[in-house]
């Protein structure tokens, strides 16, 4: 069903919204999707777990609890980890992965405004 819904021609205007996003942003379905709603949604599922979960647990539930394909997950867990919002062991992302919520504060603009870590 998923990869169906990703395949529907953007041209129409088709847009979802997923509902377990907080912020309840509109997702087009574009070729080069807009996966920040994914990332926040799946950091907020990482932070639940003290241990952190691997790649694995959040396909499932990328697959189970959102608009989103398993698929998408591995990119997003890159972009989270290049912000700073989560580590990664082993640094090679594959399911196996365990990716846990960093302990960092965020990051900051250059006029120390605090900005988004993804």
């Amino acid at each position: 069903m998923k990869d169906a819904m990703w395949k529907v021609d953007p041209s129409y205007g088709v847009r979802y919204r997923d509902p377990r996003d907080t912020e309840q942003q509109m997702l087009d379905l574009v070729f080069e999707p807009d996966t920040a709603p994914l990332r926040r949604i799946l950091h907020d599922f990482i932070s639940e777990a003290p241990k952190g979960r691997t790649v694995t647990e959040l396909q499932r539930y990328t697959l189970l609890e959102t608009v989103y394909r398993p698929a998408q997950v591995i990119t997003a867990v890159r972009q989270l980890r290049e912000s700073g919002a989560v580590t990664t062991e082993p640094r090679a992302i594959n399911t196996k992965t365990r990716v846990s919520a960093a302990v960092q504060p965020p990051r900051t603009g250059p006029s120390g405004e605090q900005g988004a870590l993804w």
